[in-house]
Order: C-alpha cells, then structure tokens, then sequence
C-alpha cells in the first residue's frame, strides 16, 4: 500500500501544480518527468496497448515540446516505443494538444462532467481512457474499467458505454466495503494481478 499511496501523492501533484516526476522503482528502472500535456499523450498512447510501451513514450517525450513536433516525428517515438496503432494515436494527439486549453477547461468541472467532456472533445479518449486521464491527474472517484477490472468485478462480456457505468457503480461499492476510493483500489487490483504498480 506505501507505493500506491505514493502514486496517489504523485497524482494529485501533477493535478494542482501541473508537473510530478513518477517514480516507478523498484517495478520498472524508469522515472517520469510528466506535464498535463504529456500525460494526455500517455493515456492516448495506451489504448489497446500496454501500459509500460506508454512509459517508454512518455520518457522519450518529456523534454519536448509537443506544439512544435510533427505528426512524423510524433509516430516516430509512438513506434519506437511499442506503441500499438501509432499512426492513428500520433493523429489523436496532435489534435488533442492544439485543443489543450480545453482540458484546463474540464480540470475546472466535477469528474463525471468533466469525463464526459473529454469524451466528447477529444479523439482517442473513450471512456476509459478519459478517466484514465482524470485518474492520473488527481481524481479519485472514477473508474478505469478495462476487461482485467471487469474480471475482477465478475464481469466478462463486452464494455458497452452503459456496462462501463454500471461496473464502475459495482466497483465503487466494492472500493467503499474495502474502505478505499476508486483510485486505490484499481492500483491495488493492479498490483495483484500483475506484481506492477505503474498508472
């Protein structure tokens, strides 16, 4: 529980003051200088892909300044990250830093309107992957739901947008009987499963 509780810190962090070095030691030998910016191009870059190929991204984009770099050289380091569909994801991510006074927009918004918001302006963020977003900038109160979440739920069918809110409900009554917020207890679910606690 001290390493989730210390993701957790570093959340919140990069929610109020709009940076955090993530320190994933001792699961992987990495540290994350993260902005806004390059943590909405992290969660983009893992849809449908692995979490640590998003890391390695975000590594690699740390000190450079997204307005100024080409979709070429976006899909460059998307790719030679192990990052699945990175002509599609580079696409999404441009357009979603051209709009980025829009997220500091929905920052200002309570979660779910905020989500809800993300979903609807950027391309790329689904619901998952908005709360993902959200989860990672501070928020405690939304669930990323993915098919690992929803096994642990008992949930094995397809998520639907009204599967993905009726498993965030079961998932938040589960996380309040357990005497947790969402957030702790998707890492926790995480570090179960997989020994990792990454983001």
């Amino acid at each position: 529980m001290r390493d989730i509780s210390k993701r957790i810190r570093e959340f919140e962090k990069l929610g109020k003051k709009g940076y955090t070095t993530f320190d994933f030691r001792p699961y992987l030998d990495l540290d994350v200088y993260a902005t806004i910016e390059t943590e909405l191009a992290f969660c983009i870059s893992t849809a449908n892909s692995s979490a640590k190929s998003g890391l390695i991204f975000q590594k690699k984009i740390e000190n450079i300044d997204l307005t100024n770099l080409s979709n070429d050289g976006l899909e460059r380091y998307l790719k030679k990250s192990g990052v699945r569909f990175h002509r599609k994801k580079a696409k999404y991510i441009i357009e979603a830093i051209k709009k980025i006074d829009k997220i500091f927009l929905a920052l200002e918004l309570n979660s779910q309107s905020a989500r809800e918001f993300l979903v609807k302006e950027f391309k790329g963020l689904g619901l998952k992957e908005a709360s993902h977003f959200l989860r990672n900038v501070g928020r405690r109160d939304l669930a990323v739901i993915d098919r690992h979440i929803a096994r642990w739920i008992g949930f094995r069918g397809k998520i639907q947008k009204n599967t993905y809110f009726d498993l965030e409900w079961l998932l938040a009554k589960k996380a309040s009987k357990m005497g947790y917020d969402l957030a702790t207890l998707d890492l926790l679910i995480w570090s179960e499963a997989t020994g990792l606690v990454l983001k």
